[in-house]
């Protein structure tokens, strides 16, 4: 038996490499890197300019390259549902320290594959963090807006009051695949980042994104609502846009 298990495991690790987007990841750390978490044996950041560790559990699951983390709901046994899981009152998403970030220029991008998307009626997030003196005065959202035009959008809104929100399609036939998503911003524009392209440019509403108060949350508001509910690989922060 053991030849056969050997040649579905290869087959299996072939069509996980075969579905990356053509010449995208895994990300290499360079000098614009202040955040790197590849996701094959925990949920910490592998390189850092701030705090490395992570708050919050998950699972780590197979994912596109090697391991990869269940978003905001591992630490809930495998019995349950996902209706079990949206009645939950409360989740803990992981995230990462706020100093792993520079406001003015970067770019934040993972490679994403989305999972029970059947017809939920609020808005999946992949990751956010809270801007302003008091919470809720400026944020930035990267989420799925599910619906009969479904859409991938970066939501801004900047505690002096300016928002934008920037959209693309995200086709059905992407459920169960891997995609890379992200976002990219300088001083005067912010972009929303499909397979390694801009998907859609919009003018800055502040001068770059609005500086995170809070830590930075993946696949979840940090007070755990709109849950992703996605298997998410290879998150990389860096100072620059990249693409």
């Amino acid at each position: 038996m053991r030849p056969v298990i050997t040649v579905v495991l290869l087959t299996a690790a072939l069509a996980s490499a075969a579905a990356a987007p053509e010449g995208i990841g895994p990300f290499t750390p360079d000098e614009h890197t202040l955040l790197l978490a590849r996701y094959d044996a925990g949920v910490d950041a592998e390189v850092a300019i701030a705090d490395p560790r992570a708050q919050g559990q998950s699972l780590i699951r197979e994912g596109l390259f090697t391991g990869a983390m269940h978003a905001t709901k591992g630490w809930l046994t495998p019995e349950a549902t996902v209706a079990d899981i949206e009645a939950f009152p409360f989740f803990k998403p992981v995230t990462y320290a706020r100093g792993n970030l520079n406001a003015r220029s970067g770019c934040l991008e993972m490679f994403v594959n989305f999972e029970h998307l059947v017809n939920p009626e609020y808005f999946r997030r992949v990751m956010t963090w809270e801007s302003g003196i008091y919470y809720g005065t400026g944020y930035v959202i990267l989420a799925l807006r599910p619906g009969e035009d479904r859409t991938l959008q970066l939501l801004v809104k900047s505690p002096d009051g300016g928002e934008t929100t920037l959209s693309a399609p995200y086709p059905n036939d992407w459920n169960d695949q891997w995609h890379h998503i992200g976002f990219q911003w300088d001083a005067e524009t912010y972009g929303l980042i499909i397979d390694g392209e801009v998907a859609s440019l919009k003018p800055a509403v502040a001068e770059g994104m609005p500086a995170p108060d809070t830590r930075i949350s993946i696949g979840a508001h940090m007070r755990g609502v709109n849950v992703a509910n996605a298997l998410i690989d290879e998150l990389r922060i860096s100072d620059v846009p990249r693409y």
